[in-house]
């Protein structure tokens, strides 16, 4: 969270979020989300857990959701939202995102320019 209260939001791939899970919800933890393309769209926000676990769908452990990433965004996409335990404890959601917008992964590097002969 920055000073004003507002959540920091950055772009990721889903192939990003598979080959590093741990890391993000790790990051979730502290205070940021994560927005997630899959095809080159936004697919899902990954966000931390609410503090009341009353309103969560039965837990998904994190190691789950890395093997299994297209069948969870699959289920959201379909309008659900995932909580993702990590440690025994709910400390995350994979949630539809508002937006099907298109959008560039955070860790894409701009194009190389040509090179001049």
């Amino acid at each position: 969270m920055n000073v004003s209260g507002h959540v920091r939001t950055t772009t990721i791939g889903i192939g990003q979020l598979r080959s590093d899970t741990c890391r993000y919800v790790q990051r979730v933890e502290c205070g940021e989300a994560f927005q997630i393309l899959r095809r080159g769209r936004a697919a899902a926000e990954l966000c931390a857990a609410p503090l009341s676990g009353d309103l969560l769908p039965m837990p998904v452990a994190l190691t789950d959701l890395r093997v299994r990433a297209a069948h969870f965004f699959d289920r959201v996409a379909a309008g659900e939202t995932i909580a993702v335990e990590y440690h025994g404890r709910v400390v995350a959601v994979l949630r539809p995102c508002d937006t099907g917008a298109l959008a560039n992964p955070g860790r894409v590097s701009e194009p190389v320019p040509p090179r001049m002969s």
